[in-house]
């Protein structure tokens, strides 16, 4: 049985425990044992390669560190499916990734693309850095999954693919954060979605009402 299952078994019988052992309210201080509990425990990560049709389950967690075999398990799943190069997804973005898996608890995380190594590759790409992942959640609204990254963190990539149906979130330490919506091979840049999506905590600089192109990915 994995570590994460017997923590959520434990967990529950806890939270039973705290709500028959009296028929007055749970106390605050129970609810936030359990959820503490919940919160320092790693999370598990269900992962499908879509071109390879090679599937894992992994533990992370919530701030990208794993143990060795994990993390070599990882590099291997997330190398360059053109050169076989590897090198290991930034801790950052795998937190990121971690979070998703515990937003969505129960879903398959399909990825079509981590390290990109090729000639083909620009060198200021996040995909050569290793820092970006592009996937899509099976059972989940894209655009769900774009909004919530966009809301939450701050010097990332996020990018929305309609037609391809997956999102691309990378981490760039100390840059701004960026976000585009790819159609017919040109990146629209500052979307109107990006601006909706920080309604309530506005960017410092607001996107303006007709999103400008520029060429690269």
């Amino acid at each position: 049985m994995l570590p994460t299952l017997q923590l959520k078994i434990a967990t529950s019988m806890m939270a039973g425990w705290l709500a028959a052992s009296s028929p007055a309210p749970v106390p605050a201080e129970g609810i936030a044992l359990v959820a503490n509990a919940r919160a320092s425990s790693p999370v598990e990560v269900d992962l499908f390669d879509e071109n390879l049709r090679v599937s894992a389950r992994v533990l992370l967690e919530r701030d990208g560190s794993a143990d060795p075999e994990t993390a070599y398990r990882l590099t291997t799943l997330f190398r360059c499916r053109f050169t076989g190069h590897r090198k290991p997804l930034a801790q950052r973005t795998l937190a990121m990734l971690a979070d998703l898996a515990d937003r969505y608890e129960g879903k398959r995380i399909d990825f079509v693309s981590a390290h990109r190594a090729s000639y083909k590759e620009s060198w200021t790409s996040p995909h050569r850095a290793s820092r970006a992942l592009d996937f899509r959640i099976k059972g989940v609204d894209p655009r769900e999954i774009r909004d919530y990254l966009w809301r939450k963190y701050t010097e990332v990539g996020v990018g929305w693919y309609p037609y391809e149906g997956f999102i691309h979130m990378d981490t760039r330490p100390g840059k701004q954060d960026t976000a585009w919506t790819f159609l017919r091979g040109t990146n629209y840049y500052k979307p109107y979605w990006s601006a909706v999506a920080r309604a309530k905590e506005p960017p410092k600089t607001l996107p303006p009402s007709r999103p400008s192109s520029r060429p690269g990915s």
